[in-house]
């Protein structure tokens, strides 16, 4: 895929961002999309942060925690090269990271919302899988 029509797959997902669970497909969408893209991977990937930052902040309550947990998803999301094994390693520390800021949560909701990242390293996993 090229960046450019990742850019107007992401234009179409903000413009539904007022419908939540239309917005959070179009992200999960998006997130598989980012993968593809051979022209600008990075750039795909500035956008898809973006927009997921957007999401959490329509999802999600605002607090430390999340912030703290959205930043370990991302860095854990950046997968190094390396073997399938050491990407794999890299992922399920950022998975555990996540899980022991969550556990450190003030609310139920803050919890949840940063369990709730764990879902995107999940789809990395996977997609070392298939490698």
């Amino acid at each position: 895929m090229r960046f450019d029509e990742f850019y107007a797959e992401r234009s179409t997902v903000v413009g539904a961002a007022d419908d939540v669970p239309a917005f959070k497909a179009g992200v999960e969408r998006l997130r598989q999309l980012a993968a593809t893209v051979e022209d600008d991977p990075a750039k795909a990937q500035r956008y898809l942060e973006a927009t997921e930052r957007m999401l959490l902040e329509v999802t999600a309550p605002h607090s430390e925690t999340v912030d703290l947990a959205f930043e370990a998803m991302l860095r854990a999301r950046r997968v190094p090269a390396g073997t399938p094994a050491e990407q794999r390693a890299h992922v399920e520390a950022g998975i555990d990271e996540v899980t022991r800021i969550a556990a450190a949560a003030p609310t139920d909701a803050e919890r949840d919302a940063a369990l709730d990242l764990n879902a995107t390293l999940l789809g990395v996993l996977e997609r070392i899988e298939r490698q």
